[in-house]
């Protein structure tokens, strides 16, 4: 084999390694709606180079926009998301499965527009129902629970405030506000 052949040898298998990394950051990207930063998705490629990882990021990023794609990779910093493009979000809006009903919703604002607020509260303010809304809540991440005297205290998240693209103690005007502002984002709120 000649030192040319050699050469685009080498030069195809690096290509088709970029190929095979790139696939697998879109896969990873693609369940993690939240988005991941450059060193776990290193950590997840198990590549100890995040010089590497980003390399792969901004190349499929380009990837997307040349080709028009209906989804975006998004970095915001450290963070990496992909997006469905801001155009076809109404298209979407319909077919994706809500991630909050209403009166789950409801709770959640009421928590962040307090800046956080005693459990007992919130039960006395939105019923008896929001203790299982509560507790979805938890389990999604989207707020936090510490014990605050005989109540727990409950408190919005980073995760909250990265899904509804706020800065973290970011305050609400109003909660019914923040449900409509919601509502608008695709898959986020059941109206039924």
């Amino acid at each position: 084999m000649s030192a040319k052949e050699n050469q685009i040898k080498k030069q195809q298998e690096s290509e088709s390694k970029q190929e095979e990394l790139k696939a697998k950051l879109e896969a990873i990207l693609f369940c993690m709606p939240e988005g991941v930063s450059v060193q776990a998705l290193a950590h997840k490629v198990n590549l100890g180079f995040t010089t590497t990882v980003k390399s792969a990021l901004n190349s499929l990023k380009a990837d997307y926009q040349k080709r028009g794609a209906g989804l975006q990779l998004v970095d915001n910093g450290d963070t990496w998301k992909l997006r469905i493009k801001d155009e076809h979000t109404a298209i979407v809006k319909e077919a994706a499965e809500p991630e909050f009903d209403k009166a789950v919703l409801e709770t959640l604002a009421y928590i962040a527009w307090r800046g956080g607020s005693r459990q007992c509260d919130v039960v006395r303010v939105r019923s008896n129902k929001s203790y299982n809304h509560i507790k979805s809540l938890i389990e999604k991440g989207y707020i936090e629970s510490s014990k605050a005297g005989l109540s727990k205290w409950l408190q919005p998240t980073k995760k909250f405030y990265e899904y509804f693209n706020m800065k973290q103690g970011e305050k609400l005007k109003t909660p019914e506000q923040f449900v409509e502002a919601a509502s608008e984002l695709p898959g986020v709120i059941d109206m039924k």
